[in-house]
């Protein structure tokens, strides 16, 4: 009995030194989770733009999402910005930088929907998930692809002008970047639904990259060519559009035959618009769709699932008259919000 008694005694004693030798387990920390690090690193092709600034802030709003979704994960997120779309080399070496990196996800905006592809497969090959972001690769090389629909973006902003013109007039189309699928769809978007119409005719039409210099330059030229015949101007941004409707106030065009249209939401535009050289903004969402990103990106990087294609939606075109009823939550970052960029 007694030697039973000392054995018992024995193992209790022995349960307690492992307790005690083994850290946490006393105190049950051992069983809490460590938490995790990922990085995620977004290339924007145009940080200047105020459309990119918006987007900035949902990224960043993407990595307070991404780690309630994951409690155990510190989220880093890095925002690149390559200088303008025609400086797609510079993207790929931010790119290249970040796979060698081996960073948990990647968020690409595409300066060049062709030049990016090569550099977007060396990333998945090694194991990164490339969330295509806004400007589209112009392949499938991509884990996922999340965007507007640009081509009902651009159909949108032609609706309004032909509603505007009664279905008959001339219209210039300042179009943007030849390279970025954005724009490209945009474009192509407008000149459909123009083309629906036989009282409409585009009486002018160029690519240019997306700046308020250059698109001045290309309205000067459209209003040296073509003079009181424009009647209207659909442009691929808002950014173009503001130059537009400068250039055509500058000429001695009155407020009432200044007729401009074009896609993104920000500050300046709406400058534009209350001065009346923009008459309708179509919004998008750059702030949703930033944030979406960063999400998915954090998704794919755990290894869970993501759909392979996401649409956001813009259906209507903001004016003076309607602009009080917008939720501007998932267009613009707060006033005075300024962007992280490397």
């Amino acid at each position: 009995m007694m030697r039973m008694l000392w054995h018992g005694r024995a193992v209790v004693a022995l349960v307690a030194i492992v307790l005690l030798l083994v850290p946490g387990v006393l105190f049950g920390t051992a069983t809490a989770q460590e938490k995790k690090t990922l990085t995620v690193v977004v290339l924007i092709p145009n940080g200047g733009d105020p459309y990119y600034q918006n987007k900035s802030y949902g990224y960043i709003l993407g990595k307070t999402l991404a780690e309630q979704k994951y409690p155990n994960t510190t989220v880093n997120v890095e925002l690149f910005d390559s200088g303008g779309y025609e400086f797609s080399d510079k993207q790929i070496s931010q790119m290249e930088n970040a796979i060698q990196r081996k960073v948990s996800a990647i968020v690409l905006t595409a300066a060049n929907g062709q030049a990016l592809i090569p550099v977007s497969k060396r990333a998945l090959a090694a194991g990164i998930p490339v969330i295509n972001d806004d400007v589209l690769l112009q392949s499938d090389d991509a884990t996922m692809k999340i965007s507007e629909n640009s081509a009902n973006v651009g159909r949108m902003l032609a609706d309004y002008l032909v509603r505007r013109l009664g279905g008959k007039g001339n219209v210039v189309m300042l179009k943007g970047p030849a390279g970025a699928d954005l724009f490209i769809q945009r474009a192509k978007g407008g000149k459909d639904e123009f083309a629906r119409y036989p009282g409409m005719r585009v009486v002018g039409e160029q690519w240019h990259p997306s700046n308020i210099v250059e698109a001045t330059r290309v309205m000067e030229n459209f209003v040296q060519a073509q003079g009181q015949k424009i009647n209207a101007v659909w442009t691929g941004n808002t950014t173009q559009a503001c130059a537009a409707g400068r250039v055509l106030k500058q000429r001695g065009w009155p407020a009432s035959r200044i007729l401009t249209v074009g896609a993104d939401l920000h500050d300046e535009a709406l400058r534009c618009m209350n001065e009346g050289l923009l008459s309708g903004i179509l919004p998008a969402q750059p702030v949703k769709l930033a944030r979406l990103a960063v999400v998915y990106g954090i998704d794919a990087a755990m290894g869970n699932k993501v759909p392979k294609r996401v649409y956001t939606t813009d259906e209507f075109v903001l004016t003076k008259e309607n602009m009080g009823t917008f939720d501007m939550s998932d267009a613009a970052a707060p006033k005075g919000w300024k962007p992280p960029l490397k």
